[in-house]
Formats: structure tokens, C-alpha cells, sequence
């Protein structure tokens, strides 16, 4: 296989299709320059998906996303770099605006990196998206008004929405300012439904009111490896007394993504499908797989790929066993779908009107990934504290403020 493997197939079938950084961009190069000293033997490969700068071409990544854990991820990983920036915030700030600072600090630092991209590809590659802290309860007027917050941090930003009945209200009102959205949180061909809806009537009463959206992008973030994961997808499979194998959960995921493209397809629209939470998996004799990138990728799809995950390709690569994604769909099982189909927790997911719009945010993963960024935002206040009340520790003086490159 030639140096650019999963990418550069995935690209010759569909040129629409991309892959992302599944992590700030401030910690892209030293995730290069880890993997290179662990795979010497693969330098042309991680070159061609990480090449020094974040990359259009058929082999490298082309955006990036971030999210409350990754933000704290990428805080501690340079943290005396962001200490320094906390001093430099006044002393009277209170501590929900100093969260807030660090926050866009780290948003800007990371969509700075992919600016070139972004300009000389005029908008098509180079985006960055920061998701809302918090946006998994705030109402439609709090995540617009934080939402247009974070567009302003950089030409790049695509505002990241959970997929709350609020939140595509907030996607309406967001894409009819001509904002870009990613919709998070989606685990439901019912939300997608609704996603596409709110897009569309966005561009609508954007192009009535004389707003342009050329430059606007949109993508949904299908979490596909959390919604086999969540307990009670077994729990009511045991009630009905199915024994769920992790491959009926892969199964269930496929068909699901399946849907979604289908949908996609019949509304014709400007939005994309993107893939995140991609799990490997581990087969009896130890071999590694991943049905995620290998039974996808016929439909334009983006996927995001954790530095974790991009080990994996590195892995299989150097085992001359690389990945390669699909050109066509890939039959269920008729047997498997049967029985798959005795399961409400699949069919909320499966169906376009799974769920009714007031049962999304009840939706059990969706309940998990909302508790994941509650610990996301819980680090960096933590940070935080310890970095200017630390204990047994006299506080220091805070520096005078400085002007945040790069905020508008």
C-alpha cells in the first residue's frame, strides 16, 4: 500500500470525504513526534497523515475538533504555558469567567494552526470545532449567545451544538447568521432529522434576510462506538432475551450509520456526516480491527481520528496490513437486523421518528457523553484552583492583563 493509505483510498472513491485531528491542534506535533520515535519504520506514513502543517492533500488530515475533555487535555499537556496565561487575567475576575478565558485561550491557540489551511482552500478545509461548554442544558438563547462567542475567536470556528431539542432551535437561529455548526451529541437518525430540518430552515430565513452562507459549513457528529457502548442497549437486550455480542453492537452501529446516509441522501443536503468515537476492536486471536473505518466510507463521510486511532493505522501499516475503507455498502445480516429490531433501544436510534424531540437530551448516551463534559469542564477548575490558589501556597500576584491575540 502506498504511504498515504486509509486516507488517500477514501479520498480516490469520494473527494469529499476528510479526516479530522481528534484533539487540539496544540498537541498535534508532539503526537507526530511521538509516533515517529516509536515507528521509525513508518516515517513516510505519519508523515503523509500528520504532515507538519495540517494539510489538503490526498494523504493528511484537513480540521480538527476539540470538546471540554480535549480542551483539558490539551491545558495539562502544556501547563505551564496556560498558568501563565491565568496570571495575567485580573485578580477580581470571577471564577466562571476565568474558566471562560482559558477556554477561548486554548480555542484560539488551536484554530490558529489550521488558518493557512482554511484561507488558501477558501473555507473548504482548515476548520476547527469547538463545541460549547455546558451546552447539554443551556437553552436556545444561551447557546446562540455563546455560540456566536466562540465564532468570533477565529474565522475558522465551527460552533459544536449538542443534539437537544434547544440545541437545533440554536442550530436554526446559528446557521441563519451564517454560522458553520457541527451537531454533537447525535446518536438517532430521529436527530439527524432534525438537524437537517434546522439547517435548512436556517439558510432560508438567511437568505431572506440577505445573509450569506457560501462560506458556511455543516456536519453531524454521529458518536457511533458510544452508542453500542451504553449499558442499557444490553440491558434491554437481556430483557428480551437476546445475548448481544459485541459484534451485534458493531452490526447495530453499521445499520444506523447506514440510515443516516440514506436520509442524507434523500434531502440532498449541504450537510455532512461525520464519524466520531471509533473504537477498535480486538478478535480472539489478538488481531486488531476496526469496523468503523472499514465498513464505512461508500457515502462521504468525515472522520475524526484520536491520536490513539491514528496509532492503530500506524500499527497496521507497519504490519503491511493497513486499512482500507469501503466502496460499497455492506449487507446486515438479515438475521442479526431480525433480531436487532426486538431491541427499543435500537429502534429509537434506527428510525426517523425514534424519539420524539423532548426524549433526545433523555437519551442514555447522550446522558453519558453530557457527564463526560461536565469532567472535562470539573479539570479545568481544578486547574485552575491549584494553578492560583494551590494549596500550602502563598497566591501570587497577578500580572497586568494582556490583549489575547487573535480575538475579535
Amino acid at each position: 500500500m502506498d504511504v498515504s493509505g486509509f486516507v488517500h483510498l477514501l479520498k480516490r472513491h469520494n473527494s469529499d470525504a476528510q479526516v479530522w485531528f481528534d484533539s487540539s491542534p496544540t498537541v498535534y506535533k508532539g503526537c507526530v513526534k511521538k509516533l515517529l520515535w516509536a515507528y521509525p519504520d513508518t516515517h513516510n506514513f505519519i508523515t503523509g497523515l500528520l504532515p507538519d502543517e495540517p494539510d489538503s492533500s490526498d494523504a493528511g488530515v484537513s480540521g480538527a475538533t476539540t470538546n471540554p475533555t480535549l480542551i483539558s487535555q490539551a491545558v495539562m499537556s502544556n501547563a505551564a504555558h496556560y498558568r501563565h496565561f491565568l496570571y495575567t487575567l485580573p485578580p477580581s475576575m470571577s471564577a466562571d469567567a476565568r474558566l471562560r478565558q482559558l477556554y477561548d485561550q486554548v480555542v484560539i491557540d488551536s484554530a490558529q494552526p489550521l488558518l493557512p489551511l482554511f484561507k488558501r482552500s477558501r473555507a473548504r478545509y482548515g476548520w476547527l470545532s469547538a463545541q460549547i461548554e455546558g451546552g447539554h442544558w443551556m437553552n436556545q438563547d444561551a447557546l446562540v449567545v455563546r455560540g456566536l462567542a466562540l465564532a468570533e475567536l477565529a474565522p475558522n470556528i465551527m460552533i459544536k451544538i449538542p443534539g437537544s431539542a434547544q440545541g437545533y432551535r440554536a442550530i436554526e437561529q446559528l446557521v441563519a447568521r451564517g454560522c458553520s455548526i457541527n451537531n454533537t451529541f447525535c446518536f438517532t437518525v430521529s436527530q439527524l432529522d432534525a438537524c437537517l430540518k434546522a439547517i435548512h430552515a436556517g439558510r432560508q430565513r438567511a437568505l431572506a434576510n440577505g445573509v450569506s452562507t457560501e462560506r458556511a459549513r455543516y456536519v453531524v457528529s454521529f458518536m457511533i462506538g458510544r452508542l453500542g457502548a451504553e449499558a442499557e442497549f444490553e440491558r434491554q437486550a437481556r430483557g428480551s432475551r437476546i445475548n448481544l455480542s459485541r459484534t451485534d453492537k458493531r452490526w447495530a452501529e453499521l445499520a444506523v450509520y447506514q440510515a443516516m446516509q440514506a436520509l442524507m441522501r434523500r434531502r440532498e443536503t449541504p450537510a455532512q456526516l461525520l464519524l466520531c468515537s471509533i473504537r477498535v476492536d480486538t478478535d480472539a486471536r489478538g488481531r486488531e480491527h476496526c469496523w468503523h473505518l472499514q465498513r464505512t466510507g461508500a457515502d462521504t463521510t468525515l472522520y475524526t481520528l484520536t491520536p490513539q486511532l491514528i496509532e492503530f493505522l500506524v500499527r497496521r501499516e507497519q504490519a503491511g496490513r493497513g486499512i482500507t475503507p469501503a466502496t460499497e455498502w455492506v449487507p446486515i445480516p438479515g438475521k442479526v437486523l431480525d433480531r436487532l429490531l426486538a431491541i427499543p433501544y435500537f429502534n429509537q436510534a434506527y428510525f426517523e421518528r425514534g424519539l420524539t424531540p423532548d426524549e433526545y437530551a433523555r437519551h442514555p448516551a447522550f446522558l453519558t457523553a453530557g457527564n463526560d463534559v461536565r469532567l472535562g469542564v470539573q479539570r479545568l477548575r481544578g486547574f485552575i484552583n491549584d494553578t492560583l490558589d494551590p494549596p500550602g501556597v502563598t497566591p501570587r500576584i497577578a500580572r497586568r492583563p494582556t490583549t489575547v491575540e487573535g480575538r475579535a
